[in-house]
């Protein structure tokens, strides 16, 4: 309803990649508030389970966070990044390289949240461009609350020029009684004088 998104692999990917993302920034977020290794035992790590996570799948991310894979990733970017500044702390590039496992932290140069290839001239070009490719959807309550507006601003200065005539016979009238009242004045002494 939202978007036009075309067919093809290229999109397919940008899609993907989209989610990825947002499963990363997810990972982080459960990682940060519901798995914490050096404070809690295993147990305690398994047993914290947030709402709406199976017990297998929270199982199964715990397991990850634990395994030496994830580990191993770690400690080769802390070793590369060690390597490469030795301005920064080992406990400064250890938090950047988990931020870098657990959060794409890369800020986006196009719009926020509306996914990627996005341009800042599709977000309100969507109903436009649904048209023009002949989407069976439009929005017509937007469509009709247009042709609305064009209404009112039609008998909006319709209005304002009837207002304008009205005031221009109002006046005409005001001289007309001016001219009626003398015309009496005038008869009135005419028939007194007779």
């Amino acid at each position: 309803k939202h978007f036009v998104i075309p067919d093809g692999e290229l999109f397919d990917k940008a899609i993907l990649k989209h989610t990825s993302k947002y499963w990363k920034n997810y990972r982080y977020f459960l990682r940060e508030n519901y798995f914490d290794p050096m404070t809690r035992t295993d147990d305690q790590n398994y047993d914290n389970r947030p709402d709406g996570i199976s017990k297998q799948n929270w199982t199964n991310l715990v397991d990850y966070w634990y395994s030496p894979e994830f580990q191993e990733d770690a400690n080769n970017k802390v070793k590369e990044c060690l390597a490469s500044s030795s301005s920064k702390s080992r406990v400064d590039i250890e938090n950047e390289v988990f931020d870098d496992l657990m959060y794409n932290g890369e800020v986006p140069k196009r719009p926020l949240n509306y996914g990627f290839g996005v341009k800042q001239s599709d977000i309100f070009g969507v109903q436009g461009l649904l048209r023009k490719k002949g989407s069976s959807y439009v929005n017509h309550s937007a469509i009709e609350m247009e042709n609305l507006k064009a209404e009112f601003s039609a008998v909006k200065k319709q209005n304002e020029d009837l207002r304008q005539k009205n005031q221009a016979l109002e006046s005409k009238f005001d001289d007309t009684a001016q001219s009626f009242k003398a015309i009496a004045s005038h008869l009135a002494q005419v028939l007194k004088e007779v």
